[in-house]
């Protein structure tokens, strides 16, 4: 084909054909990515099916979950955690997009603090949270000086 007879047809079908093979391509990566619930499922050898009795749900839900076309009603949310044995609040966290599936995986829940240091944490609170007092002294008069010294003057005019 010499380019005196290129078409604008054959242009867009050159476009079109590139474009499809992208879009192939970039679906075979999206295809190769396992979806979080599918990994963590299979990371604690438990099945979409016994999540879904979990939750109290049809098992079909887990699939249209994973397509995007379901989303945990919110009295689900807390089963689910506890069934995926993930931290709550870092569940929540997640599907509300706030944090990436990485932070969930590697989420470190807080180091329980012991009674005694709760104790003085608190004692601690509660002595900033309070405004310094003002120690109230005695007003007192000076006995040391005899009444009979005067006053000094410092220059200035009364």
């Amino acid at each position: 084909m010499s380019r005196e007879n290129i078409t604008f047809f054959d242009i867009y079908l050159n476009i079109d054909f590139f474009y499809s093979l992208c879009y192939d391509f970039r679906m075979m990566e999206e295809d190769k990515k396992i979806h979080w619930l599918t990994r963590r499922l299979e990371e604690l050898g438990k099945s979409k099916r016994q999540l879904a009795l979990a939750l109290g749900v049809q098992p079909v839900r887990m699939n249209d979950l994973e397509k995007g076309l379901w989303k945990f009603q919110a009295s689900h949310i807390r089963k689910a955690a506890e069934y995926l044995e993930f931290d709550r609040t870092a569940f929540l966290d997640f599907l509300a997009g706030d944090i990436t599936e990485d932070e969930l995986w590697n989420f470190k829940p807080p180091v329980k603090i012991s009674e005694e240091d709760l104790k003085l944490l608190n004692a601690v609170k509660s002595i900033a949270s309070h405004p310094a007092r003002e120690e109230t002294t005695p007003a007192f008069e000076n006995t040391s000086q005899s009444p009979a010294i005067p006053a000094k003057d410092n220059g200035r005019q009364r």
